[in-house]
């Protein structure tokens, strides 16, 4: 099961933030965690160490995938059943709608109001069809 999914900016700032699990409006933990997934992810690649795209704890598998101007980071329970190839297109699939709206810009540092909403738009709309056609 999907825990949570999230779109950041390059700042580490939560575009937008999914939890169904918890049904509540988590703004404050969806800002920590996505700082520290931009940190990581800074970290790992300043030491040389490569851009993360999967990283396993006991309880959850966190999926990443980046670009210049966001992140798209998907949090799912360890051993749910559900395959990494369809978490994986899911997160390209939205990665891929985030570019048509937000080029690739080395120069990208923030996501305008206007953006956001299109891309919060445009997340809510992929998950509930993936969760249809995957059951997820």
């Amino acid at each position: 099961m999907i825990k949570s999914l999230y779109i950041i900016s390059p700042g580490g700032v939560p575009v937008y933030y999914y939890d169904p699990v918890s049904g509540t409006d988590k703004l404050a933990d969806a800002i920590l965690f996505s700082g520290l997934i931009v940190a990581i992810r800074n970290f790992l690649v300043e030491v040389d160490i490569g851009e993360p795209e999967q990283f396993t704890t006991k309880s959850s598998e966190v999926y990443l995938e980046a670009t210049n101007c966001f992140a798209v980071v998907l949090i799912k329970e360890v051993g749910d059943g559900i395959s990494p190839n369809i978490v994986k297109e899911l997160i390209s699939e939205l990665t891929s709608e985030i570019c048509k709206l937000l080029p690739d810009d080395q120069a990208c540092n923030v996501i305008e109001e206007d953006e956001a909403e299109i891309i919060r738009g445009m997340a809510d709309i992929i998950l509930k069809k993936w969760e249809l056609s995957h059951k997820i």
